[in-house]
């Protein structure tokens, strides 16, 4: 079964008075599962006095109502005795600017942003804190699961996005320390960063931007050194705890903007722990877009890498409190079905924030999927008919098929844009403009990091290879795209492959002549511009274009000038396509049908769902099909489409079409034409029970 639930407790809220009739009344909502913050600040009042008197009492509920609980370790709100010894941690920005610990929006009970854990005595602190919890409730019947950082990035630049961090003196020395083992003396440093250093005492990193390889290096170092933090909070559990697994859940994927600025690479935090999981606020932070929403699951599934991973928070209500900026609360229907786009991207988990708004901060009365006095809602309702599937039916979590076709994201890339641009939108567009046009396609794709690649080359299931605003390529990575497309890929790659190096610099000439069998001239910017395909087709680019001389390669496309803008190679056993400008852009803004036509046929990537499929495949009309746990094969169909639509069931199977108002089940042949209604869904199982 998957675990069905909501985050309840972060102090001061909700009240205690109402805690064992809302822990009941959960699990009266068909939830199985309940998470607690364990927050660092509110509870360990002095050094060596721990407050456990809530957390006691809550576990001790929680298994009165046969609720298993998530206990969300948050130490991003360090308590005051702390930074009253130790003021030298706080985090610092670029000016030198500490931040005291305050309120703020995801910490009312106060202690915010936290301390710079480069400093010893914090993190010795920290996971003194974390070891008596673990001692504590590690032998206690109600806990499933310990989640040792909510949403791992550098803290402040949540509030704070303009400015970089930490310049904390521990900060400074971790870095120099990083470059030293980086680059072993001065002569390669001063070759990449283009300086004339003669003393590491001169090195430091840069406290603006277009500085551009210190600051590509001073944003690897902190990806490093956040992996590092969530290794030692894991271990520290671990080892006061070792039969409960460990998890951690990022607040979104980075690769939709926040990568840069908040250090956020989801695929650098799946390696400490058992499970993963990420934050979704569809109408609060993605204008109620199903496709974003499912480029985030998609990526924290990918990340995960055969991990389990949870749809660790899932907006219940309206938005904060933001002025003319506040959302208003999803409908039913859409709630519904963000629960079914989660299971059919494979999670094994889904936990609403939360289950009742809360009653101090810029969050209430936010979020809350019943009412301020605990009341039932049509969301908590809808929320509720879900977990009846999933219980009435049995369902194991779902296992979708390995996609054949593949998304290249790199952080080089966007974090390139941000040392240059200030800002990494332009990267983030392309990637999201990208998943997009396979998506709107209905081609489920895998997202396949360049760390991935450089290590252990593409997989050998993918055969299609889409890589958007490819600007950055290291050696590594361009001799496995090379020999994927050897063994028979087909790699589809948009204008520029290559431009610049894992430094920062602009090569002189721009590589992959051999693997495309042309030569990349002089590149220019350029508005919308149309390509005409010679098979009749026609797509629409922007940004950038490309004076491409074909070699060996034949020309697929012409820009209205009659010069090649799409050519294709045939190297041994497959095939590498170049094209001379950024379609994956355009489509952000226009969605444009042709496009998105023409880059599946370029990419060979046509829908293969062979369970099911819709009668007039459109925009918002997907397919996963997939297994359960136990086996039994078929499909998921999502209808995020504004009218009814048909889907033929190519397989004789047992159907379940679910809605916020309730679920349908019955037997349907092979053949047979099912009404889907918009916004629901239905799963199709081959086989018997």
């Amino acid at each position: 079964m998957i675990a069905i639930g909501a985050q309840y407790y972060r102090p001061p809220n909700p009240p205690a008075s109402d805690w064992a009739d809302d822990l009941r009344r959960m699990r009266d909502n068909g939830f199985d599962t309940v998470k607690f913050w364990a927050c660092w600040s509110w509870m360990h009042l002095a050094p060596g006095r721990i407050d456990f008197g809530d957390l006691d009492r809550l576990m001790d509920l929680a298994a009165d109502c046969h609720l298993q609980v998530v206990i969300n370790t948050i130490l991003e709100n360090a308590p005051y005795w702390l930074e009253q010894a130790h003021p030298e941690a706080r985090y610092q920005d670029a000016d030198d600017r500490p931040i005291r610990l305050t309120a703020a929006m995801n910490t009312p009970g106060g202690g915010w942003p936290g301390l710079c854990f480069d400093n010893p005595p914090v993190t010795d602190a920290a996971h003194q804190f974390l070891t008596r919890l673990a001692e504590r409730y590690r032998d206690h019947p109600a806990l499933r699961t310990w989640d040792v950082w909510n949403e791992p990035h550098l803290e402040p630049a949540s509030y704070f996005p303009d400015r970089m961090y930490c310049y904390c003196p521990c900060s400074l020395a971790g870095f120099q320390r990083w470059l030293m083992n980086r680059y072993g003396s001065l002569q390669p440093l001063n070759e990449t960063w283009a300086r004339r250093y003669t003393d590491w005492a001169q090195v430091a990193p840069p406290r603006q931007f277009e500085a551009v390889p210190d600051l590509l290096d001073w944003r690897a170092y902190w990806f490093a050194n956040l992996s590092r933090w969530l290794t030692l909070r894991a271990a520290a559990m671990r080892t006061a705890d070792p039969a409960h697994e460990v998890m951690t859940h990022v607040a979104l994927s980075g690769f939709t903007g926040q990568l840069a600025t908040h250090t956020l690479d989801e695929f650098t935090l799946t390696g400490p722990v058992d499970v993963f999981g990420t934050s979704s606020f569809p109408t609060w932070l993605m204008g109620d877009d199903p496709v974003e929403h499912l480029f985030n699951l998609d990526t924290a599934r990918d990340a995960a890498a055969g991990k389990p991973f949870w749809q660790a928070e899932l907006q219940g209500g309206r938005g904060r409190r933001e002025g003319p900026r506040s959302t208003p609360h999803p409908s039913p229907d859409v709630l519904h079905l963000w629960m079914w786009n989660a299971y059919a991207s494979g999670a094994s988990g889904v936990m609403f924030w939360q289950w009742r708004p809360e009653l101090l901060g810029p969050e209430a009365p936010g979020y809350g999927l019943r009412a301020a006095d605990g009341g039932p809602t049509g969301r908590s309702e809808a929320a509720a008919r879900f977990a009846e599937v999933v219980n009435s039916n049995h369902l194991t979590p779902w296992h979708p098929d390995p996609p054949s076709a593949a998304l290249l994201v790199s952080r080089r890339t966007a974090l390139l844009a941000y040392a240059t641009d200030r800002t990494m939108d332009l990267y983030a567009q392309a990637v999201l403009g990208a998943y997009r046009m396979l998506t709107d396609a209905d081609v489920p794709v895998t997202i396949l990091h360049e760390d991935q690649i450089e290590a252990n080359g593409v997989p050998g299931h993918l055969t299609q290879l889409y890589w958007p605003m490819p600007a950055v390529s290291s050696d590594q990575l361009a001799a496995s795209l090379a020999a994927f497309v050897r063994r028979g890929g087909r790699l589809l790659a948009e204008a520029g492959p290559g431009e610049y190096t894992p430094s920062g610099w602009r090569r002189p000439q721009v590589p992959f002549a051999e693997l495309f069998g042309a030569m990349l001239g002089e590149a220019d910017a350029c508005a919308a511009i149309p390509v005409s395909l010679r098979d009749g087709g026609a797509l629409i680019g922007t940004w950038q274009r490309d004076t491409i001389a074909a070699l060996s390669a034949e020309v697929l496309g012409s820009f209205p000038d009659g010069t090649p803008a799409v050519t294709a190679n045939h190297l041994e056993r497959g095939t590498a396509i170049q094209l001379g400008t950024m379609p994956s852009l355009a489509y952000y803004g226009t969605r444009d049908q042709a496009s998105r036509l023409a880059i599946s046929h370029l990419l060979g990537a046509e829908p293969r769902c062979h369970a099911a499929r819709f009668t007039q495949p459109q925009p918002g009309l997907i397919t996963r099909p997939g297994q359960l746990t136990n086996g039994r094969h078929g499909v998921i169909a999502l209808n995020w489409s504004a009218k009814s639509q048909e889907i033929e069931i190519c397989e004789t199977s047992s159907t379940v079409s679910s809605s916020h108002t309730g679920a349908t089940r019955r037997t349907v042949r092979a053949g047979e034409l099912i009404d889907l209604p918009s916004h629901s869904a239905l799963l199709a199982l081959t086989g018997s029970e």
